[in-house]
Parts: C-alpha cells; structure tokens; sequence
C-alpha cells in the first residue's frame, strides 16, 4: 500500500512540476519546450522539491504552503529583477523542512530504545 502512495504522489510531484515550467514558459513567452539537457535538470529539481512538498502538505498544509511558494523562487522569469539570487532561499527552506523532520523522527526513535 506504502508503495502505491508513493507512486500517486510521485505522478502528482511530475504533473506539478511539468505544469509549472510550461505554464512560466507560456506566460512569459519563453517559446515552447526545448527539450535539452537543462529542461531535464530543470524537470528533475522540480519534481523532487515537488514531492518534498507534497509530503510537508500532509503533514501540514501552511509548511506545505511555504514550500510550493518557495519553489517559485527558482524561476527566473517569475523575478526577473533578482535573477538568480533567491534560489538559495529555496534550499534553505527545504533544509530546514527536512532537516527537522529527520531530527524528529530521530529524536522518536532515540526516545523510544532508552
């Protein structure tokens, strides 16, 4: 069962991220989608940050907010002013978010084998 959760979140976590760069690219009028090795960076950053947010929604919906807001930052036609300077706001965020869940589920089974 585990297994096919993981999957649906997964093809949720692809359709999100494939949406968000066609979307940016036709609003912007970037042209069509070039498939070339930066797409595919591009495609794979997302839909890994997509799942990872996909997962803070479960837990819990503002954190879930925060971080589906955070991955705009990555894009540089949503702010052409600051290109490239608020991506590293974006990873901070998805360490802090991951950092706390591991040391929480840590600190659960720490707590637990004492």
């Amino acid at each position: 069962m585990l297994k096919n959760i993981n999957q649906l979140k997964i093809l949720k976590a692809i359709l999100i991220s494939f949406s968000f760069i066609y979307l940016t690219n036709l609003i912007f009028g970037v042209g069509g989608l070039n498939l070339n090795l930066n797409f595919f960076i591009s495609f794979s950053v997302y839909t890994i940050l997509s799942f990872i947010a996909l997962y803070g929604y479960e837990l819990n919906k503002l954190v879930g907010f925060i971080l589906f807001f955070s991955i705009t930052f990555l894009s540089p036609n949503l702010y052409p002013g600051l290109e490239g300077q608020l991506f590293p706001v974006t990873y901070v965020i998805f360490a802090l978010f991951l950092t706390y869940f591991f040391g929480k589920k840590m600190y659960k089974t720490w707590k637990t084998s004492i």
